[in-house]
């Protein structure tokens, strides 16, 4: 190639990452449409990947790797031979830029010094989220321009006039596919730039850096320590450096955004002072900073609930949207680290979210909706939690009702994605509520929720609560939705619902009565998960009315009730009489249960194909058979097939069969004691026939002798005495 017609030279360092072909593949838009060179620097390439990048080079520099990139940029930068050059990584690749092709081909390039074109972020692999950065990546070749920074190095002079390009690159390379490798990376990082920081005494750009990297991998603390020391340094250097003053803004964003999301939040109403205090705010330079310190005033002052300072500064930062967000320029030149992200999305939701419950109690509706309209509502699972939820109804439920609030909890909530969120926040105010005996708050927040058009058993539940004063016929319709729609739910469903069910005299046990087993079967599994013993109490009364007796789904709840009821009460039982006879009671009724839809020849084999707790019935029903039958090894040694079997019963079994072992250790040691007591009252007793031998009483001897021999047959002494006593006789 004749390097006096090369318009663009193309450099890119080069480690073998798995896009590096697919961006490669993306610099023949350049080198097919105008002349261009691509210069690739390998500081790393297996053999395989080497000869894929051969492919598209003009050239390829061998670079050994000394942990400083803008040294092996600069080993790129000075082979090329374009009138332009352009810089990128090879985890980047470009989207059709038509926009940079035409600056060529159309000669428009000879009126600029330097351009940018867009660095489009993703923070997952589905390319869902991310965000757009403004690098300064191509400028007008001269002998001045080089790269300086071991890490996170840069371009300099760049120079004006600017191009600013809408065409961009895929950049994926902040998404990991572990945290351990994010932390790897942040880490290697951190170490190049503590030697640059070291190197650099003050210099902001590179303490902000560093700042940036502690809080990529969440080490907020670590962040404000470096900040914080930071500003001290580059006050004490400050004279003797050339900076940017948005660099400073950076480090007091770092702090302020780190300071929150550790909760401190008064002392970051302290820090959000001192920023605003900061001499450097008078120059145009800082116009995003002073944006981002609105954003943070408007967070602060949300979580700390004072509305009016909320509500200014939230005013103030999406005032900026209108004037700031679009100007390019100012995004791309006043802007570096956490302050490029003041108009993110994500943030700009999350700032809305904290801000909300402060502009609901200043009645600043038309705010609340013209808001609405910037955020995008498919990623509320990011920006949304239980928290700031729950804060939003709190907020809505304390004012007079008003039709916009459901509309805004629905637009919260969505379609059914974060119905079980809500759900769990409703349960939460309730309680708050019901225990402030604020009947207006639990009205209004029934009548919000109850208007609601998502389908789930909370929504029904608080359209009964709010219209409970209604007529039976009304409320009927209600319950039947309740039953028939959301039965796998009903043990979850307020004790309130069920007290006004009575008292309007609906017939709530016909619709019970047609629950589906299957379903019912799910529903006390579900119970089983949060169920404390007043539920399960409450629920065993309930049931009693409204259920027969042989009716199967009662049936089933007194199973799970007894085993509820058994592994509470297990710390309970002194005795092992006491929990057998439990234990046996169960069994029965779990045999009674299954035993229809099972054949005899099954059930005596105890086949494993068995529901759980039907084996460990069969097991029991043995265990008492032994137990009453006074076969007390037996019934130890089948103790050892009741365990394992049901794992919601194994430590009341691991319980009972240390039970049974420590009985029959007592029964041993009792048999022993009372051996031991035999033994002696024998020999007491032999001592006494010798003694009427020896007074000539035979008579009285032999009796003695005689009752003793029963109790000690094998003893030969005894026989010896009886033996020369029967002969004396003869």
């Amino acid at each position: 190639m004749n390097k006096n017609h090369i318009l663009l030279s193309i450099s890119m360092l080069i480690s073998g990452r798995d896009e590096m072909e697919k961006c490669l593949n993306s610099l023949l838009y350049f080198k097919n449409a105008f002349p261009t060179e691509i210069i690739l620097v390998d500081t790393g390439c297996n053999a395989e990947q080497r000869a894929l990048a051969e492919k598209y080079a003009d050239k390829i520099i061998d670079f050994i790797w000394c942990n400083d990139f803008a040294a092996a940029r600069n080993a790129g930068l000075k082979e090329a031979c374009g009138e332009w050059f352009m810089y990128l990584d090879d985890d980047e690749w470009f989207e059709n830029p038509q926009e940079i092709i035409r600056f060529f081909i159309t000669a428009e390039y000879k009126k600029y010094n330097s351009a940018s074109y867009v660095v489009r972020n993703y923070m997952n692999m589905e390319g869902t989220l991310y965000t757009d950065s403004y690098p300064s990546r191509m400028v007008k070749l001269n002998s001045k321009i080089h790269f300086t920074g071991r890490v996170h190095e840069y371009l300099t002079p760049f120079e004006e006039p600017r191009k600013e390009f809408n065409d961009y690159v895929h950049h994926y390379g902040y998404v990991y596919q572990t945290e351990q490798e994010h932390i790897k990376h942040a880490w290697r990082n951190i170490k190049l730039l503590l030697e640059v920081k070291k190197e650099n005494p003050g210099q902001p750009r590179w303490i902000f850096q560093l700042a940036q990297e502690y809080f990529s991998v969440h080490n907020y603390e670590k962040v404000v320590e470096t900040c914080i020391a930071g500003l001290e340094e580059w006050k004490k250097y400050r004279n003797q450096l050339t900076y940017a003053p948005v660099h400073i803004g950076t480090l007091y964003g770092y702090i302020l955004l780190s300071l929150e999301w550790m909760g401190r939040y008064t002392e970051e109403e302290e820090w959000l002072k001192k920023a605003f205090a900061e001499p450097l705010n008078k120059l145009d330079a800082m116009e995003v900073c002073l944006v981002f310190y609105d954003m943070i005033g408007a967070r602060t002052y949300g979580y700390l609930n004072e509305d009016e300072r909320c509500l200014s500064y939230f005013q103030k930062y999406i005032g900026s949207q209108k004037k700031v967000k679009n100007d390019r320029s100012a995004m791309e030149t006043k802007t570096a680290g956490i302050i490029t992200e003041v108009f993110n999305e994500l943030l700009l939701a999350e700032t809305f979210m904290t801000c909300i419950p402060s502009l609901i109690r200043c009645e600043k509706i038309d705010i609340i909706k013209q808001t609405i309209e910037k955020i995008e509502w498919d990623k509320r699972s990011i920006f949304l939690d239980e928290d700031k939820l729950k804060k939003i109804l709190h907020a809505c439920c304390r004012m007079q009702y008003c039709s916009f609030y459901v509309d805004l909890i629905q637009k919260l909530v969505g379609e059914d994605e974060n119905i079980q969120q809500l759900y769990t926040v409703v349960n939460r105010l309730q309680k708050e509520f019901a225990e402030q005996g604020d009947a207006e708050k639990l009205q209004n927040l029934h009548h919000i929720i109850g208007s609601l058009s998502n389908q789930h058993f909370c929504i029904t539940i608080a359209k009964i609560l709010w219209k409970s004063e209604e007529n039976e016929e009304t409320l009927d319709k209600y319950y039947e939705e309740l039953v028939s729609k959301y039965p796998d739910a009903i043990f979850e469903i307020d004790d309130d619902v069920w007290k006004i069910a009575v008292e309007k005299k609906i017939k709530v046990a016909s619709a019970m009565n047609y629950v589906d087993y299957r379903v019912w079967r799910r529903a006390l599994k579900r119970m089983e998960c949060w169920a404390s013993a007043k539920s399960w109490n409450t629920w065993k009364q309930r049931l009693s009315g409204w259920m027969e007796a042989d009716d199967i789904r009662y049936k089933l709840f007194d199973m799970r009730y007894t085993e509820f009821s058994l592994a509470e009460e297990i710390k309970n039982f002194m005795e092992t009489a006491g929990l057998e006879e439990k234990l046996w009671a169960y069994a029965e009724s779990v045999i009674s249960f299954y035993k229809p839809y099972y054949k005899e020849e099954v059930l005596e084999e105890n086949s494993v194909g068995l529901p759980d707790e039907m084996q460990l019935a069969l097991e029991l029903k043995k265990q008492q058979e032994y137990y009453e039958s006074g076969q007390d090894r037996k019934a130890l040694e089948n103790m050892k097939k009741c365990l394992g079997i049901y794992p919601k019963l194994e430590k009341v079994m691991l319980a009972y069969a240390e039970m049974v072992r420590n009985r029959m250790q007592q029964q041993l040691t009792e048999a022993n004691e009372a051996q031991k007591e035999l033994q002696q009252m024998i020999i007491s007793l032999k001592n006494i026939a010798k003694q009427k031998l020896e007074s000539g009483e035979t008579v009285a001897a032999k009796a003695i002798l005689s009752q003793v021999q029963q109790y000690a047959p094998d003893d030969d002494e005894i026989k010896t005495l009886l033996h020369n006593l029967e002969e004396e006789v003869q």
